[in-house]
């Protein structure tokens, strides 16, 4: 799912901020993000844009990093699974929202070469 990876690029900035403000820092943060973009993608890999979208729309961000394997994101940077829990909930609101953007771009854009198909 390119688009999930998209999202953490174009938006890393506003990412790292989130991430500052529940105490890691920038350094942390650099470290953290490519973890959790492969966490996203390792949780999202056998869902679709349409049904990651539903996850958003009806549990919000908690419920699309629920199923993200946070045990392994802390091994892989050393950090304990509360911290990486609190950074993936720190920047849970920007991503979803960077998700939903994407997603309804790309919903829109298969939507006009096959009308009919999302009704």
């Amino acid at each position: 799912m390119d688009f999930i990876k998209d999202c953490f690029k174009e938006h890393g900035g506003a990412l790292i901020e989130q991430l500052k403000v529940a105490g890691f820092s920038v350094d942390q943060a650099k470290q953290f993000l490519p973890e959790a973009a492969s966490g996203v993608l390792d949780s999202t890999q056998d869902t679709g844009v349409d049904q990651i979208t539903k996850q958003l729309a009806s549990g919000g961000p908690s419920e699309l990093l629920s199923s993200v394997n946070v045990a392994a994101i802390a091994e892989k940077l050393g950090m304990d699974s509360d911290q990486v829990t609190k950074g993936l909930a720190a920047i849970a609101p920007v991503l979803a929202k960077a998700i939903s953007q994407k997603s309804d771009g790309l919903i829109g854009a298969v939507s006009s070469l096959a009308p009919g198909l999302f009704k």
